[in-house]
Formats: C-alpha cells, sequence, structure tokens
C-alpha cells in the first residue's frame, strides 16, 4: 500500500477520535490533522504489523494513539520552548495562548487514552502508552537542566533522547507484538528495535543540524549551537578537545567570543577532529545492527520496506 494511502488513513482515524467539545478544539484538530509531518511512528507500526503477518487495520488505531501522544508532547514542548514556528508555520501557543496550548495537548491525551479503552487489547496495551507519557515527562524535566549545560554527560543526553524520542518509537514495536499474541520476549525485542530506530531518527537529526544540505533540509545550518544547544555531534567533540580547546569553548559558549563566534569556533574543531567522519560511521554500525534484527523475518516485503526506511537514515561521511 502507497504510503500517501496510509497517511489518508492515519488523518481519518484522528479526525474520528479528536472530539470538538469547543471551537478552540476544532482548531486543535485541524492544527494537528493539517500541520504535515511524516506520521513516521504509525508507518514504522504498520511496517512492523504486517511483517509480522497482520493483515488487518489494527495498526490504524495503535499508530493514531502514538500519532496524538506525539502531537500532545509538541504542543507542549512549542510552549516550554518558546518556539515561534514549527514546519514553517506559526506554533499554536502564537495563536491561542500557552493556557489554551497545554490544555489542547491534555486534551489530544484524553482523546487517545478514551480510544485505547475501546480497543480489544486496550487493557495489555495501556502500561505501554502510559509509560511513553511518563517518559516524555521526565525527558523534559532532564532536558530542561542540562540542554545548554556542555558539562552534560554522554549517559545523561542518551537518556534525554531515550525518553524524548525513542520511547515512542519502542511503543510502536511493543504495540505491535501485542496485537499479535507475542510472547514478552518477542515483545521486547520489538521494543527495543523501535527504541534504536527512535535514537537513529535523533541523532541523524543533530547531525544534519551541522553536516546537513540546507537546501535539502530546509533550513540554516547550526542552529542548535547559536541557540547553545548541546547535541550528539557536540558530545563527540568535545571527548576530542585538548584540556585547553575545552576551556576555551566553555568561555565562548557562555557568552565571551573572544574575536570568534562560537560556531566558528566549534565548526573549525569539528573539521580537525572529523566529527562527522565519526558520527556517520556510528550510525551506520547501528543501522547494520537493526538490519541484522530484521533478517530473522525472511521474504516479506515489508521487511524490505523497512530495510529500505533504515537505508534512508544513512548519512554522508565526507562533506
Amino acid at each position: 500500500m502507497k504510503s500517501a494511502i496510509l497517511l489518508r488513513k492515519i488523518d481519518a482515524k484522528l479526525d474520528d477520535i479528536i472530539h470538538e467539545d469547543l471551537t478552540v478544539l476544532k482548531k486543535v484538530k485541524k492544527h494537528v490533522i493539517k500541520s504535515g509531518g511524516k506520521r513516521i511512528r504509525p508507518l514504522l507500526h504498520y511496517y512492523l504489523l504486517r511483517m509480522l503477518g497482520e493483515e488487518t487495520d489494527a495498526w490504524v488505531d495503535t499508530g493514531a494513539i502514538g500519532e496524538l501522544i506525539h502531537a500532545a508532547s509538541l504542543l507542549h514542548d512549542d510552549v516550554i520552548d518558546e518556539a515561534g514556528q514549527r514546519r514553517g508555520k506559526p506554533t499554536m501557543h502564537t495563536l491561542e495562548g500557552n493556557k489554551t496550548t497545554i490544555l489542547s495537548g491534555d486534551y489530544l491525551l484524553a482523546c487517545g487514552f478514551q480510544h485505547l479503552a475501546t480497543l480489544p487489547k486496550g487493557v495489555e496495551l495501556l502500561p505501554v502508552f502510559t509509560g511513553v507519557i511518563r517518559d516524555l515527562t521526565v525527558g523534559e524535566l532532564i532536558q530542561m537542566r542540562w540542554e545548554s549545560n556542555p558539562s552534560v554527560s554522554i549517559k545523561t543526553y542518551e537518556e534525554i533522547i531515550h525518553k524524548k524520542t525513542a520511547s515512542l518509537f519502542g511503543a510502536m514495536g511493543r504495540s505491535a507484538g501485542i496485537l499479535r499474541g507475542f510472547s514478552p520476549e518477542q515483545n521486547d525485542g520489538l521494543e527495543d528495535f523501535g527504541i534504536r530506530m527512535g535514537r537513529m531518527f535523533q541523532i541523524r537529526d543533530d547531525y544534519l543540524d551541522y553536516f546537513g544540505d540546507p537546501r535539502k533540509e530546509g533550513k540554516q545550518l547550526y542552529q542548535d549551537v547559536n541557540r547553545r544547544l548541546v547535541t550528539f555531534p557536540l558530545l563527540q567533540l568535545l571527548k576530542k578537545m585538548s584540556a585547553a580547546d575545552r576551556r576555551e569553548f566553555k568561555k565562548r559558549w557562555s557568552g565571551s567570543e573572544n574575536g570568534k563566534t562560537v560556531r566558528e569556533f566549534v565548526v573549525e574543531r569539528m573539521e580537525k577532529h572529523e566529527i562527522r567522519k565519526l558520527v556517520a560511521l556510528e550510525m551506520e554500525e547501528e543501522i547494520h545492527r537493526l538490519m541484522k534484527f530484521l533478517r530473522d523475518y525472511p521474504g516479506s516485503d515489508y521487511r524490505n520496506k523497512l530495510v529500505d526506511r533504515l537505508s534512508e537514515l544513512q548519512v554522508p561521511a565526507q562533506g
């Protein structure tokens, strides 16, 4: 089935799930459905279920619930981050205010869990999705503390991206196993696959901010360093820097440019220490590990589609 058809199925289910108790909630519904996005999480759920032999449209319900959780988290994040735009469009809070936006995110979560309660395996799926919401909350709190602090450890950064991004991907994997009636051990494997795929998406985003093609990505490079956000490539660079360079970097990061911007300082050292190659190779190794997991499900066109999706995540090691 073509992606466009799958996306229409998800949008139709979102339209069905999101109620319209107030006029402002009609705007929220329109914002969620029309805001764009690739619906990566429900599509991952779909391909996994088809690969596992599920031929029904059960994926639409669970995929839509996952997308509602994602949409609610974006509404909340935009308020916290004071973001003016998302995907080139004004954010909800710039149009309706912070209070309405926060409550709208809560409302989307309520609609999703109300629908979850109607599903045949809703009781089994409940802890999967509540776990994601817990992770999102904890991840945001950790990120608020550390996102601009260059002293953040790799372990803490990995915890942030696990809770803020990868956890929901993992839920899509585990939900697929639950719908198929698989064992807890099999579900663990599917969840782990989703988690690692979600981590890959986040690290790829981090990579593209430093090393992507601005024309292809539709945004300027180095936005993270300009906003003083510590992400994966910068953490890899800090490990490679000399003690003197780290001290100089922290001075510039805190506002003392010393004749050269922090961006120029970082970019020069990224090139010196070949951080682009380092991150690209790490991603390539992880993609191969994910493909190895998929090889346990031979002979499936949907397995091949997932392999293709993984291949699309690969990034160039050289400019």
